[in-house]
Formats: C-alpha cells, sequence, structure tokens
C-alpha cells in the first residue's frame, strides 16, 4: 500500500511494522537518534530503531522507554520557555506507549508482504490534509489534532496512532521541524493500517 500511498500525498510517506524482525539485515543507526529524524531518513530507505538507539527524551517518553514525565516537562521548559503547568497538562493528552522493542520505519512492498505495517506517517502539503480529512468526515472518522506544539511525531501522531488507532495530525514542534524535516508547508498525519487501506483503495476521490 506504500506505493499507492506515495502516488496520493507523494514521496514523503513511511510504512512502519512494530516489533517484527526483517529478514533483510538494515543496520541501526551508529548513534543516539530521534524518531522524528528516523521518519525523515525512512522516507527514503528502511530504518530499525531501538530503545538503545533512540536518544530523544520526548521520543524515548511517548515510546515507553522513559517513565519520567516530571523530567521531560523540565526539559521542555528549558529549551522552549513553554510554563511547566501546561507542559505536564499537554502531556496528560500524549500517548505513552508499551511492549515496543524495535521499530521498522520505511518499509517498502517488499518488506510489508513480510512484516505487516501497523502505522503509517506522511508529511503532507495543507491542501491534501483538507481532502482527506474531507474524506475521512464522508467515511464518518474523525481524526484527532492536538493543539500542542511538543511530542509531534513522535506523541501527537506516532503514539496516538498506535494507541488508539486514530488519524492524528500535528503541525509540528521545534524538535519535528529541526530534525525530523518536517518543512514550512508540510503537516504530519499518522494513519493505522486499516484507515490506509480505506484510503489508497479510494484515492481517486481525492
Amino acid at each position: 500500500m506504500i506505493t499507492s500511498l506515495k502516488n496520493i500525498f507523494g514521496s514523503k510517506c513511511s510504512a512502519i511494522n512494530i516489533n517484527g524482525i526483517p529478514d533483510i539485515e538494515v543496520p541501526l543507526p551508529d548513534k543516539p537518534v530521534k524518531l522524528c529524524e528516523s521518519v525523515y531518513r525512512s522516507f527514503s530507505e528502511p530504518v530499525c530503531i531501538t530503545n538503545e538507539t533512540v536518544g530523544c527524551p520526548g521520543a524515548r517518553r511517548s515510546l515507553g522507554f522513559d517513565k519520567a514525565d516530571r523530567a521531560l516537562a523540565e526539559i521542555i521548559n528549558e529549551n522552549n520557555g513553554i510554563p511547566i503547568p501546561f507542559i505536564r497538562d499537554a502531556l496528560q493528552f500524549i500517548p505513552k506507549l508499551e511492549g515496543i522493542k524495535r521499530i521498522n520505519l520505511g518499509l517498502t512492498d517488499y518488506f510489508a508482504t513480510r512484516l505487516k505495517p501497523d502505522l503509517y506517517i506522511v508529511y503532507a502539503l495543507p491542501a491534501k490534509v483538507t481532502a482527506l480529512m474531507h474524506f475521512l468526515a464522508k467515511n464518518n472518522i474523525k481524526p484527532t489534532i492536538r493543539p500542542f506544539s511538543l511530542l509531534s511525531v513522535c506523541g501527537n501522531v506516532f503514539s496516538n496512532t498506535l494507541k488508539n488507532q486514530a488519524v492524528s495530525i500535528s503541525f509540528g514542534c521545534p524538535e519535528s521541524r529541526k530534525s525530523g524535516g518536517v518543512e514550512e508547508n508540510e503537516v504530519v498525519i499518522g494513519m493505522p493500517a486499516k484507515v490506509v487501506k480505506l484510503v489508497t483503495e479510494n484515492f481517486s476521490l481525492f
């Protein structure tokens, strides 16, 4: 389905599997990485990340590798000047995952026949997002759009899409625009596999 999805939204689409083992070796990063950075890289090549290779505090929290929201709130406050009470309140709405051992990103159609994608992440132009939201409304699907510029790709999109099986839309956060390749005119979308199937089978509606 990833080829069909790219035909709709463009090249910045990634099919993602959780905890599967590829039958072709994909090198792990040789230094700590951010999840958003890995998503961006996966648009052009397969990427695998694990607890040991994720270095971003926000991503580690969203993936369930670290549990301390208080420490993360202090880091975000120091880096961005957002008041800690606002951050703590926002984090209550951003899910934490459990049981993540390995994340396989950038699955090609070849990989996807062996590793079932659990979700997809897309960087899309606003007009495409509008069309998608209109299409979802026709199918009685309500996307999640959180009003936070925090943990955009890793939390508001990745963890929310996977845990709640919800289409998740974010306008990015400073880190995802700095390190995750989200460009000025792009919006981040997360979609569970069942929704991507619906979208790709009805792409002419766009």
